[in-house]
């Protein structure tokens, strides 16, 4: 960025250029990641209980496509709830600048002394930068918007976290599918604990985690879901 006001701390241009595509896909196999450990939890209760390959089959895939549309559907709602939040604010703002642009302009000055620029680079910095675009920039120093947000569209957003999860709950299902049922619940383990350590690995290197400490915890909670399902399955055993 060529704005000298340092009130905006931006990464590097490359790092800048790949974040939106580190957000998709950590939130993608996040969502992946909830499909594995929710389906494969479903499919070792049904075995736990003594259910038929068939039974296990159905209740697998219906796992899938009912947690993908329950995934999709929240978050529509949470992108599109996002949205509304995010534009009541701008409008908001736009109707104050209307009211009282030198009120408005006095508390734009006001912000960037608060962020530690003298009172007169602050003046400066407030003048330029409402020549250039008033609204946009009191919805950055007030809220942190910016006027040209890269976030996906909500219905887009849901279908990406719907086929996500679907996608990681397809797992568990070809893994019913493959494994003979005398190996149905130690093949599924193996199945989900590898799958878990592969997502895991994206998510730590996408989201600059730690990686050990992403898997330990990952793998830990699909483990303990699919115990738990397991032994609950077993008490309706006929």
């Amino acid at each position: 960025m060529s704005d000298p006001s340092p009130s905006i701390a931006s990464p590097p241009d490359g790092q800048a250029d790949l974040e939106p595509v580190r957000r998709w896909v950590r939130e993608g196999v996040v969502d992946a990641n909830d499909g594995i450990i929710a389906t494969a939890g479903i499919v070792e209760g049904f075995v736990g209980a003594g259910a038929t390959g068939t039974a296990v089959l159905i209740a697998a895939f219906s796992a899938m496509i009912a947690g993908g549309i329950s995934v999709g559907g929240a978050k529509y709602s949470e992108a599109a709830a996002e949205r509304d939040a995010r534009m009541a604010l701008i409008e908001a703002e736009r109707r104050q600048l209307e009211l009282s642009p030198a009120e408005e302009f006095a508390e734009l000055v006001t912000l960037y002394e608060a962020k530690g620029l003298s009172a007169s680079l602050a003046h400066e910095v407030a003048a330029e930068l409402t020549e250039r675009d008033a609204l946009a920039a009191h919805v950055d120093a007030e809220y942190g918007l910016s006027m040209t947000d890269g976030r996906s569209p909500a219905l887009l957003a849901s279908v990406v976290a719907g086929f996500s999860f679907a996608a990681g709950a397809a797992i568990p299902l070809i893994t019913v599918i493959v494994a003979p049922d005398a190996w149905r619940i130690p093949v599924t383990f193996i199945a989900i604990i590898v799958s878990l350590i592969i997502t895991s690995l994206i998510v730590a290197v996408a989201g600059r985690l730690a990686v050990i400490r992403t898997i330990l915890r990952t793998v830990a909670i699909g483990t303990s879901a699919m115990l738990l399902t397991l032994f609950v399955g077993s008490l309706f055993r006929p």
